[in-house]
């Protein structure tokens, strides 16, 4: 029944790219921003990640009830940020695609160019997503290459190339170091993390066990006869011979980290936690971590109940390696909405040419979504 379905699929799309072909010819243009094409299969690209990007806002949104049946929602029913699901999705994509065309021309303006390292691993990232992330399978019976989606997929390091270029440390309107100092120890804090969680059968007397082993470890760790590591070791069963052993292969890999000048951190047990709008850093107890003072000892209960988190407060302003790290990240918080009207207007002083013939073949409906069954 299983192979039926399969080749009736198979079909499916065959019917559909046919039907494509017929009227549409290969790589025709479906967008021009300034001097910069775009084919339809990259608008459909750029559709396709503003469906997704919908959804996820849409479903956010959701009551936990409404989350549990999240596969059958009917998404196009919500508004988006006040509009139309559809007329939404079909917004974002030209506004991708216009934000992409206006970076590319600044970049060759600039005579700015993706360096080879960038586009191995961008490949290298395409690749996997594609291969082994099941990417191919939701792209291909929508028209979209494996070329075509890593076009899209390179294209969007242009934007941060350009950034660097105005607002890096050498930028055209470099931010002072001392200002990226200070907004990084603003929305930024870091803390050594002991994350024990509960299996999904763990009984009641398992949590109680692992709740007191856990307070057991702080109370150590404050009085000064275990360190964090040995805490760390002991939960997660690591033996003082193998921990030696780690200690030495790093050791090792310190030697030519520190001959190529990549950064190391003083703790690598500890973990950033990022204010409200520092995106992947963000986290919930950016306010628990930051009331801490430097050495202090604290046990958090993790979300629903889930388990609980050791931490110990460390002073990310004493580690260069983090000021190295997030320089970019805070480069952004300072600058992005500047940066961001800054490309609007360049976007508006330009010539954009939407083909509604090549794209009007895509709707937001007909996104075929995957099937892994």
């Amino acid at each position: 029944m299983k192979t039926i379905k399969r080749i009736a699929a198979l079909l499916l799309v065959l019917v559909m790219a046919l039907s494509l072909v017929a009227c549409h010819k290969k790589d025709e243009i479906a967008v021009t921003v300034g001097d910069v094409e775009f084919t339809s299969a990259y608008y459909m690209c750029a559709l396709m990640a503003a469906d997704s990007e919908a959804k996820n806002l849409v479903y956010e949104e959701l009551s936990d009830e409404e989350k549990s049946g999240y596969e059958t929602a009917d998404y196009y029913s919500h508004k988006v940020e006040g509009k139309d699901f559809v007329e939404w999705v079909e917004a974002k994509a030209l506004e991708t695609i216009k934000k992409i065309g206006a970076y590319k021309m600044l970049c060759k303006e600039n005579e700015l160019e993706i360096d080879e390292e960038t586009l191995t691993n961008a490949e290298t990232y395409t690749n996997y997503y594609w291969s082994s992330y099941g990417y191919s399978q939701y792209y291909e019976p929508n028209g979209v290459s494996y070329e075509t989606y890593k076009k899209f997929s390179t294209d969007s390091y242009y934007a941060e190339l350009y950034f660097e270029h105005v607002y890096g440390e050498e930028g055209t309107k470099a931010i002072a170091a001392d200002d990226v100092k200070s907004k990084m120890l603003e929305n930024y804090v870091i803390a050594e993390v002991l994350q024990a969680t509960f299996e999904a059968e763990a009984t009641d007397d398992d949590k109680a066990t692992i709740e007191t082993k856990v307070n057991d470890y702080a109370a150590a760790i404050e009085a000064g006869t275990m360190t964090f590591e040995q805490a760390y070791n002991d939960y997660n069963g690591v033996t003082e011979d193998a921990a030696e052993e780690e200690h030495d292969h790093a050791d090792e890999e310190g030697t030519e980290e520190e001959t190529e000048e990549v950064p190391e951190p003083l703790s690598q047990y500890a973990q950033v936690f990022g204010a409200e709008g520092t995106e992947s850093y963000e986290s919930e107890h950016y306010e628990t971590v930051k009331a801490m003072a430097v050495g202090e000892v604290k046990v958090i209960e993790l979300e629903d109940k889930t388990g609980y988190m050791l931490l110990v407060k460390q002073d990310i302003e004493a580690d260069p390696y983090y000021l190295e790290t997030l320089d970019m990240a805070v480069r952004h918080l300072i600058a992005d909405k500047e940066f961001d009207a800054d490309i609007d207007k360049y976007i508006d002083g330009i010539t954009v040419d939407v083909s509604k013939y090549a794209i009007g073949q895509f709707k937001v409906k007909k996104i075929v979504e995957p099937s892994y069954s």
